[in-house]
């Protein structure tokens, strides 16, 4: 664990990470194949001051992307956040994050057509949580607001069409059955607002779910909710979706040094050009083995189906299935300092064969934290 350095009456943490990798297909789609070697830089810092019961915090990152055939594809990505939790009293508590973020979306990534080099954009949020109840109380509430603006600035079509806000609501009740097991209600709102006047994307979203969260055993733990979902966009010249979506995450501790992490979900994402939205199907199991004190290893699959539906009918057969395979090994040969590489497969089959793509990537990670 990273111990960090004094800075007056805070501790800051550094890290810094460094990344080789091969992607033998770095265009994602079918028509054209290119490969390249890629060093990726990774610093980061995070600040943190613990006042009593309070805590604050920084956090700085940046991802410095450069690859060796195809200095197009170069990125910068940078992300910057902050939070507070506050304990008002002993049954009140509150927290505020705020971050920005500077990203891109690589080439083939998106259904934006063929393009000539990523697009970047900028992101904006804030978020509060508030909660009352006490960690043993038999009933507990949660409040939270958000809003999320979305800018994009180089862009591969003239009018930049994925510029959004998106504002959301959301409440939940925790019943606790169980010393360590609680059920709760969910209700999630969210207003998608897209910013160029000729669109027809926005939308209301509503989300109200059923759910329990657990820690049974030292073995299990996990958090399981079902819901009905509806997404009612404001034009009728675009698809409504209605009906169930999921999220499951359980960790499972077999043995003292293997863990088996499972998750799947159905949820709807926005479009990046093709159908009026995205639906999608995924289950991803990860297991992870301690063979000795500074040597792990890790072993994973993924799975996805989506779909692309469309009032128009243009767009409504794309579907397409994803599979994913990965292995790594991981050393820690310094207190501070550790080592991981592995590779990973990707299959993406589709109903469309321009949509198809193999693609297999190998990496080496050095990572240092104080």
């Amino acid at each position: 664990a990273a111990e960090g350095f004094p800075a007056g009456p805070a501790r800051v943490y550094p890290e810094i990470g460094l990344t080789f990798l091969h992607n033998d297909h770095i265009l994602s789609r079918s028509q054209e194949e290119k490969g390249s070697f890629v060093t990726i830089l990774s610093p980061r810092a995070r600040l943190e001051h613990k006042q009593r019961a309070n805590t604050y915090g920084l956090d700085f990152g940046m991802d410095i992307g450069r690859y060796a055939s195809s200095s197009t594809d170069n990125y910068v990505d940078v992300q910057l956040g902050g939070e507070a939790d506050w304990q008002i009293d002993r049954r009140s508590s509150f927290r505020l994050n705020a971050d920005y973020l500077r990203g891109h979306d690589p080439r083939g990534s998106t259904d934006r057509g063929k393009t000539d080099e990523p697009d970047t954009w900028d992101s904006k949020g804030i978020n509060g949580l508030f909660t009352y109840g006490m960690p043993r109380a038999r009933i507990r509430l949660e409040g939270e607001a958000g809003y999320v603006a979305k800018r994009y600035k180089d862009f591969s079509r003239p009018e930049k069409t994925d510029d959004n806000d998106q504002k959301g609501l959301t409440g939940r009740v925790f019943y606790r059955v169980l010393p360590k097991t609680h059920v709760f209600l969910e209700a999630d709102y969210t207003v998608v607002d897209y910013k160029l006047a000729t669109s027809n994307l926005d939308s209301d979203v509503f989300n109200l779910s059923v759910g329990t969260e657990w820690r049974a055993t030292a073995k299990t733990t996990g958090r399981a909710k079902l819901g009905y979902l509806r997404k009612d966009f404001d034009s009728d010249q675009r698809d409504d979706f209605n009906g169930l979506s999921w999220q499951v995450a359980v960790q499972w501790k077999p043995l003292s040094r293997s863990t088996i992490d499972i998750a799947t979900g159905r949820y709807t994402t926005e479009t990046t050009g093709i159908g009026d939205y995205l639906i999608t199907r995924d289950i991803s199991v990860t297991g992870t083995h301690v063979f000795a004190p500074r040597l792990s290893g890790s072993m994973g699959f993924y799975l996805a189906k989506t779909d692309f539906p469309t009032a128009n009918g243009l767009d409504n057969e794309r579907s397409d299935d994803t599979r994913r395979f990965s292995l790594s090994v991981g050393y820690d040969f310094l207190k501070w300092a550790s080592v991981n590489g592995g590779v990973n497969f990707t299959d993406r089959d589709s109903n469309r064969d321009a949509d198809d793509y193999d693609q297999r990537t190998i990496f080496l990670t050095l990572k240092a934290q104080f």
